[in-house]
């Protein structure tokens, strides 16, 4: 598994009294720039991945930001109807 490329910011959840929630994202500008410049992928999209936090950060994070690096892989070429083994 590859290592998790992280952006720096901060991320914390708040949860209200009648069940609902938010994430409430700090993220400086120039830092998120830089990061989706060296991380932007060919169709020119930054994915990336909200995770929950084990354990609540030093200072209040209840998650973390990460790049998502999945890629599909190309589909098989269709069999041609004499390749089919029935």
């Amino acid at each position: 598994m590859a290592e998790k490329i992280f952006l720096k910011c901060s991320a914390k959840e708040k949860t209200f009294a009648n069940g609902g929630s938010i994430l409430n994202l700090g993220i400086k500008v120039a830092d998120l720039l830089e990061f989706a410049q060296r991380h932007v992928n060919e169709r020119g999209y930054l994915n990336l991945s909200v995770q929950s936090r084990r354990e609540i950060g030093k200072f209040g994070d209840t998650h973390t930001i990460s790049l998502d690096t999945w890629v599909a892989k190309p589909k098989a070429e269709a069999m041609h109807e004499s390749e089919i083994p029935f």
